[in-house]
């Protein structure tokens, strides 16, 4: 084992963590390595080949003037109790280690990012680097966001600036792990979890709880398998210059995204009402017990992805000019609300909730679900925002009887 570099990183570890990193004028505070301890259990003072070859190592890094060392009390000669950096040396201590200084990745990973961030536009990703970028700079260390090695934060940024690039595009998973890195393993190994956590906290707002992570990755249009969409009603129109006429499925249809990307909607045949459903079980029970001949009927999910949010415009602007009424049913709780909340404000603005009142509430009273206090505290500042102006009422009456009502109950 090389005990020379061992016990170099193991200090240098600890300076680069230590307020002397950050403060020149701390320097005289001790980057120090206790041997006899967690720290360095190397140091195996029961086998003496091992603790004198150490000794030797620590006292030729004494000798060129990298550490001090001291012995342990009334072992002297014998057993050494803890070492130091001579920080002086700090510069010389990293080239003999073969470790590049903490403070030059840092400021190669700031160039990186800032040429990343002159060739994104989404505003998300912008705000992601500008965020990474200012905390690297305040504490000249690299965000937890970002890989620790740097051929890795490249591929991060690769693959961001191929989000960025892609606009509509959907890509299989493993397609896009090809076309960044020639490699279709690579992206689901190493920054699948991470890209999910920025996606999260910058394009969802950290209002991605309870959904998975394919879902969540769908955001950006990358995806294990293509879209599927549901619906039943009377879209009609072309796709690849051929006439379609979906009404002729009256227990629905399911199309793939590329599908819903060619295809051109002309109109909503004899369609007075369109209804999105969250839940996928009470689209099927509505499709084949409840739809109306006037109505469409789209089987929403959770968060949409950019593929179904477009099918969803589509949809909207054939609808709106025949005057159609919009409605979305989902479960009467926190997520619910905010799904209704984000097709209405960002596709469809005469939106109108179903069975999302007070009235359908009570009438589910048997299958009402408790909540705590931390949820309850969620909703109360939704009643605080004009957003969610159409659920203030019923708000009110969760959380006077502390309960929510996932959608599924009207199908007992």
């Amino acid at each position: 084992m090389n005990y020379k570099n061992l016990i170099l990183n193991r200090l240098l570890s600890k300076f680069e963590k230590s307020k002397a990193y950050l403060d020149k004028n701390k320097l005289n505070r001790r980057i120090l390595l206790k041997l006899r301890s967690s720290e360095f259990p190397e140091y195996d003072i029961e086998n003496t080949e091992i603790k004198e070859n150490i000794n030797s190592v620590i006292e030729e890094l004494h000798k060129r003037g990298f550490i001090e060392y001291e012995w342990l009390k009334f072992e002297e000669d014998n057993i050494i109790d803890k070492v130091w950096l001579i920080q002086d040396r700090i510069e010389d201590i990293y080239r003999n280690a073969g470790r590049i200084p903490k403070k030059t990745r840092v400021n190669n990973v700031l160039i990186m990012l800032r040429e990343a961030r002159a060739n994104i536009s989404e505003l998300w990703l912008k705000k992601f680097l500008e965020d990474v970028e200012v905390s690297i700079e305040s504490k000249k260390s690299i965000t937890p966001f970002l890989p620790d090695e740097l051929e890795l934060i490249k591929a991060l940024l690769d693959a961001l600036r191929v989000i960025n690039d892609k606009g509509e595009e959907e890509y299989l998973e493993r397609v896009f792990s090809l076309k960044c890195f020639r490699d279709s393993k690579f992206f689901e190994r190493n920054l699948k979890k991470r890209i999910i956590d920025i996606i999260k906290k910058y394009l969802l707002s950290g209002e991605a709880e309870g959904y998975s992570d394919e879902e969540i990755l769908a955001q950006t249009g990358i995806v294990k398998v293509p879209e599927q969409i549901d619906f039943c009603g009377g879209v009609a129109g072309t796709l690849d210059g051929h006439q379609v006429d979906f009404s002729l499925f009256n227990k629905g249809i399911t199309i793939n995204s590329y599908t819903a990307k060619g295809l051109k909607i002309a109109e909503l045949k004899s369609t007075k009402k369109v209804l999105f459903i969250e839940n996928k079980a009470n689209y099927i029970d509505y499709t084949f017990k409840k739809r109306e001949k006037d109505e469409l009927v789209i089987f929403h999910g959770g968060f949409y992805s950019p593929v179904r949010g477009l099918f969803f415009r589509k949809i909207y602007e054939a609808g709106h000019r025949d005057h159609v009424e919009f409605y979305h049913w989902g479960d009467i709780d926190a997520g619910g609300f905010k799904i209704f909340n984000r097709l209405k404000n960002n596709i469809i603005p005469e939106l109108k909730p179903y069975l999302m009142d007070r009235e359908a509430f009570i009438s589910q009273k048997d299958y009402w679900m408790n909540f705590d206090e931390d949820y309850g505290s969620i909703l109360k500042e939704m009643i605080k925002k004009e957003e969610f102006k159409e659920f203030h009422n019923i708000i009110e009456l969760m959380l006077e009887e502390k309960a929510r009502l996932e959608q599924e109950a009207f199908l007992l």
